[in-house]
């Protein structure tokens, strides 16, 4: 149960961190607040961000796309500014977080900023080089999402506030592909892979795989990432792709628990993986067998 003290709006980014830091007390930023009411955070007040002005979605004449933090994520799953954007994998994958009353409720920025390590939409912004923008009371930092999260819900916030995320051009061209294997539609995930392939000449110029819920963190698996830079997409081979898949699974740090082994997360990493990449690049003849396992 919460037993606050005192419930405080904020009309700007640098208002609402003024606000968390008069104190009395501990406390904590809200906009959707659909994590927090499962689980209650010790705190003496919050701090409403709901009109701060931090829900806009944006797209710069260079292409960047800006996603403000307390952005729903159903407005993120039905932007026409975000239609076009990674081959749609940013809406693919606001839309399947949660169910519908969720996603009207639940921010970009919440499932951010909660840190889990199976938060739906950190995969798919880490393969995308989402940048985070960060007020502090008087001042804005920026630095990569990949290090934003120091642990399961923790990151280098401390009091300041999450403004929203900055994805650039470039990676809006990529061929991508992901996947979440869960139990059912509207579960968290068991483990969550996302593929994204810069591609110039033929040949691949950047490469990102983005794992979730099986590390201490959301991440990317940069080894295997390496194994595919400068491989041509009309020559790569079988082998290399499975090598880069193994690579991928073997990166991961996967927990023991009632949902899911270690062993089996490792596994499905690889399979997903490697059925991701061939997704990307158009070759959907060879992922629906694999002698690792199937997934449904």
């Amino acid at each position: 149960m919460w037993e606050l003290k005192e419930y405080r709006f904020a009309a700007s980014a640098q208002e609402a961190v003024a606000l968390m830091r008069q104190g009395p007390g501990t406390g904590a930023y809200i906009a959707g607040g659909t994590d927090m009411f499962l689980h209650p955070a010790e705190c003496d007040f919050v701090v409403d961000i709901n009109h701060a002005g931090l829900s806009d979605i944006a797209r710069t004449p260079a292409g960047d796309l800006f996603l403000g933090a307390a952005t729903t994520l159903h407005n993120i799953a039905t932007n026409p500014l975000v239609a076009d954007f990674a081959e749609g994998m940013l809406i693919e994958a606001a839309a399947h977080c949660g169910n519908r009353p969720v996603r009207s409720t639940a921010t970009i920025g919440g499932n951010i900023c909660n840190a889990l390590p199976s938060a739906d939409m950190a995969p798919v912004l880490l393969a995308l080089d989402a940048t985070c923008y960060i007020a502090d009371a008087d001042s804005q930092e920026s630095l990569p999402l990949v290090d934003f999260f120091v642990g399961p819900r923790a990151t280098v916030l401390e009091d300041r506030l999450l403004v929203g995320l900055a994805l650039p051009a470039e990676a809006g061209t990529r061929r991508c592909a992901s996947y979440k294997l869960t139990r059912s539609a509207e579960d968290i995930s068991l483990v969550h892979v996302c593929v994204a392939l810069g591609i110039e000449d033929g040949k691949i110029e950047t490469a990102r795989i983005a794992l979730g819920a099986v590390a201490p963190v959301p991440m990317r698996a940069v080894l295997a990432e390496a194994q595919l830079v400068g491989q041509s997409v009309t020559e790569i081979s079988p082998d290399l792709i499975a090598d880069a898949a193994a690579i991928a699974a073997g990166e991961c740090e996967p927990l023991d628990d009632h949902r899911a082994s270690a062993e089996y997360r490792r596994d499905m990493v690889r399979v997903l993986t490697r059925r991701q990449i061939l997704r990307a690049l158009h070759d959907e003849t060879t992922i629906t067998k694999d002698s690792g396992g199937t997934v449904a």
